[in-house]
C-alpha cells in the first residue's frame, strides 16, 4: 500500500520537530528544525517561514528540499521530497498556521514579534519511510502512548449519554456543569473550562471549570491573548500539541528579541494547568455569534488527535445552541415571573454545609471602578458588582431578601444592554464567585426568575469613589 499525506495525519501536530534539508546552488547543504509542517492537500504541504535564514536562501536558489517527519504514535519516520511552488502571506493555509503561532506567541508576550511571515507551499514528489534508527531512544520511548482507558471514545453511545445529561439540566449552571462533567467522565478530558463574553468589550470571563483546584470562576481572558483569546478573536478552533516545546522555542526567540530591545520583559502567565502540554480551544458559535469558548487542556503531549478535534468541533456547535437556548429560556421564565417580591426581614440564614462563617464582613463598593472588595480582597467587578451592590443595599435599607430577574432588567441604574444582556450568565458568575470567596453571602435560586440573598454573617456596607 502506497503512503499518502492523509495517512501521516499524526505527523503534522509538531509534537516531534521536523527536520528540513536544503542545498544551495553551489552544493552546500543545510539542515534546520521546523516549528510547523502543515497538511494542505493530497499533494502539498506548507512549511512555516518565520525568520530570514540559510534554508530560505537555499530554497530561493534551489527549489528542491527534503523534510523528515516523525509519527508520535509509532516513532516511524518519513522522508518527504519536496519542490517549492509558492509562498503565501494570506489565505486559509496561512491563516490556519498563523493562528497557532499567534496563540503560542501571546503566552510569551511576543504577539507581533514571534509571528508567521509566510506559508511556503511545497509539492510532495515522494514519501518514503526511513530507518527506525532515525528516531532516537527518547522518541521511541515516548511514542505509542495514545492507547489506554483514558482515551476519549466519540461513539454514538457516548454522544447520546452527554445529550441526555444536557437535556436533563434545569438551569444554566446545571447545563454548564453537565457539559464539563460529561467531557471528563465520558470522554476522559479532565481539565476544561467555559468562558463567555463579558460586559466589557474584548474580554471573556470564566463561568465554569472542571479539574482545577482553584476553580477560577471570574478569571478573565482578553480577546487575542492566549489560546482562549485567539480562538475568540478568530472564531476558529486551535489545537496545540507539544506546547511546552513550542513555548521554550518562543521563549528563546523572546530572549533574543528583548536583547535587541524589541519587546518588554513581561510574560503572559499560562492559565489553567501550570505545565500544559496539549490544548484545544473551540469557539461556541450560533449563526456567527460567539456564545463562548470551550478550552480543554492536558499534561499529555499529544492528547488531542485529528478525530478528537473534528468531533469536539461538531460537539461545540451543539453545546453553543444548548447554552444559548438555556439563556433564552431563563429570560422568558424571568419575564413570566412578574409578581413583585415580598419584603422580608433580614434575618441571617444558616450557612451552607462546610461554609466558613465570619463575625462580620466589610463590603466596599468602588463606584469609579465598579468593583466590590470584601474584607480588603477583590471579589468582582462590572455588572455582577452592580447587581450585588443593589441586593445588599436593598437588604440594608428595605429589609428585602427576595428579588426577581425582571426587576433587575427594569432597573435603569444597572445599565443593562437593551438586547442580549446575558443577565442569567452574570447572576451565575456572581453566585459562583461568592461561593468561592465568601460562602456566608449567598444568592440562592428560589423559583422561576426568583432568587434570594442569604447572609450567614453580619455585613457592613460602604462606598468609595
Amino acid at each position: 500500500m502506497s503512503l499518502t499525506l492523509e495517512s501521516l495525519a499524526s505527523c503534522w501536530q509538531g509534537l516531534i520537530p521536523a527536520t528540513l534539508f536544503t542545498c544551495s546552488r553551489d552544493g552546500i547543504p543545510n539542515a534546520a528544525y521546523l516549528s510547523h509542517v502543515e497538511y494542505v492537500d493530497s499533494q502539498h504541504v506548507a512549511l512555516s517561514f518565520q525568520f530570514f535564514n540559510k534554508s530560505r536562501r537555499n530554497v530561493a536558489e534551489n527549489p528542491h528540499a527534503l523534510v523528515r517527519v516523525l509519527d508520535p504514535d509509532t516513532a516511524q519516520g518519513y522522508a518527504l521530497r519536496l519542490r517549492l511552488v509558492r509562498s503565501e502571506t494570506s489565505g486559509p493555509v496561512f491563516e490556519r498556521m498563523a493562528l497557532r503561532i499567534e496563540a503560542i506567541a501571546s503566552y510569551s508576550g511576543l504577539k507581533g514579534i514571534f509571528k508567521l511571515l509566510a506559508a511556503d507551499i511545497y509539492e510532495v514528489r515522494s514519501i518514503e519511510p526511513v530507518a527506525d534508527d532515525v528516531a532516537g531512544p527518547a522518541v521511541r520511548e515516548g511514542a505509542g502512548r495514545r492507547g489506554g482507558a483514558s482515551d476519549p471514545r466519540f461513539t454514538m453511545r457516548a454522544l447520546q449519554d452527554l445529550s441526555v445529561r444536557i437535556h436533563q439540566a434545569a438551569r444554566l449552571d446545571d447545563l454548564l456543569d453537565s457539559i464539563l462533567a460529561g467531557l471528563d467522565e465520558i470522554f476522559g478530558f479532565n481539565h476544561s473550562m467555559i468562558l463567555v463574553p463579558a460586559e466589557d468589550p474584548g474580554v471573556l470571563v470564566m463561568i465554569a471549570s472542571r479539574g482545577y483546584p482553584e476553580g477560577g470562576v471570574g478569571a478573565e481572558a482578553r480577546i487575542g491573548e492566549g489560546i482562549i483569546g485567539v480562538v475568540a478573536e478568530a472564531q476558529n478552533p486551535i489545537r496545540i500539541s507539544g506546547l511546552l516545546r513550542a513555548l521554550l522555542y518562543a521563549h528563546t526567540v523572546g530572549e533574543r528579541a528583548r536583547e535587541s530591545g524589541l519587546c518588554p520583559p513581561e510574560r503572559i502567565r499560562l492559565p489553567g494547568l501550570p505545565m500544559p502540554e496539549s490544548q484545544l480551544g473551540i469557539p461556541l458559535l450560533v449563526r456567527g455569534e460567539l456564545v463562548g469558548v470551550l478550552c480543554i487542556e492536558s499534561e499529555e503531549p499529544y492528547r488531542f488527535h485529528e478525530e478528537d478535534k473534528t468531533s469536539i468541533e461538531l460537539l461545540g456547535s451543539y453545546l453553543a445552541i444548548a447554552i444559548q437556548n438555556m439563556q433564552l429560556q431563563e429570560r422568558i421564565e424571568a419575564v413570566d415571573a412578574a409578581e413583585p417580591p415580598v419584603p422580608s426581614t433580614p434575618v441571617p440564614s444558616p450557612a451552607p454545609p462546610r461554609a466558613r462563617t465570619a463575625a462580620r464582613r466589610e463590603v466596599v463598593y468602588y463606584a469609579g471602578d465598579e468593583l466590590i472588595m470584601v474584607d480588603g480582597e477583590y471579589l468582582i467587578r462590572s455588572l455582577p458588582a452592580r447587581i450585588l451592590w443593589k441586593l445588599l443595599t436593598a437588604w440594608e435599607r428595605e429589609g428585602r431578601g427576595e428579588f426577581t430577574s425582571r426587576e433587575l432588567r427594569l432597573d435603569k441604574s444597572l445599565n443593562l444592554p437593551e438586547f442580549k444582556d446575558n443577565l442569567e450568565s452574570r447572576l451565575l458568575l456572581l453566585r459562583r464567585r461568592l461561593e468561592q470567596k465568601c460562602p456566608d453571602i449567598r444568592i440562592a435560586p428560589r423559583a422561576r426568575g426568583r432568587f434570594a440573598l442569604e447572609l450567614a454573617s453580619a455585613v457592613t456596607l460602604s462606598t468609595r469613589p
